[in-house]
């Protein structure tokens, strides 16, 4: 059983409120939760957060309400996971074999894609999705530039088994990488990067979804 995960604690450094901001109007943790509500290989989906009661009611089915160490700036990612996982199979008696994460600041995510890395995964231990540039290098002083390939993480997908969430592991050193395009890698940090995202959405990038 794979079981998407959804942090969306209130507060934020750079934006206030940052996965409540209206996003084309719509709020910026909601482009997430739709897409994961919409993925077929999802088995079941919980918000980890700290304001339930400015979620959308129609996707409070299954949330954790985090205790408040769980809810700073510095709160590790693989604390926040675990701690949704525990919460998840104690309520539900239900053993969890994968989590799949899907962070909210990565807005611009199909629900095909969270499919196709599920298919992808398999029996990997873990997974990161993300996208390939070109990194210029010279091994010699007289060389010109070549572009080396390499795979930069986007954040939009982690997939996990449930073994190394306990272990305080994300990825391992058997992790596979998922491919994505770089136009929809947006990670939004700041306003700059909200910015890039509603021109995007606004030019269609996320038409027929």
């Amino acid at each position: 059983m794979i079981l998407g995960v959804i942090p969306a604690r209130s507060g934020s450094k750079t934006i206030k409120d940052k996965n409540l901001y209206p996003l084309c109007g719509i709020p910026l943790v909601e482009y997430t939760i739709r897409a994961a509500y919409l993925s077929k290989h999802l088995d079941d989906i919980i918000i980890s957060t700290d304001y339930k009661d400015l979620l959308s009611e129609s996707y409070l089915a299954n949330y954790r309400i985090r205790p408040k160490e769980l809810c700073t700036d510095d709160t590790p990612m693989i604390n926040v996971l675990r701690d949704a996982l525990e919460c998840y199979e104690t309520v539900s008696k239900t053993i969890i074999d994968a989590i799949c994460l899907l962070q909210p600041t990565s807005p611009i995510r199909f629900p095909s894609e969270i499919d196709n890395a599920i298919l992808k995964f398999k029996n990997a231990s873990s997974l990161y999705s993300g996208y390939y540039l070109g990194i210029k290098h010279k091994n010699k002083p007289y060389d010109k530039n070549v572009q080396l390939p390499h795979f930069q993480r986007n954040g939009s997908i982690f997939i996990t088994k449930s073994s190394l969430i306990r272990e305080n592991k994300i990825w391992d050193d058997d992790v596979i990488e998922f491919e994505m395009p770089k136009e929809r890698s947006i990670d939004i940090d700041d306003m700059s990067d909200m910015f890039i995202a509603e021109s995007l959405i606004k030019n269609g990038i996320l038409k027929g979804v």
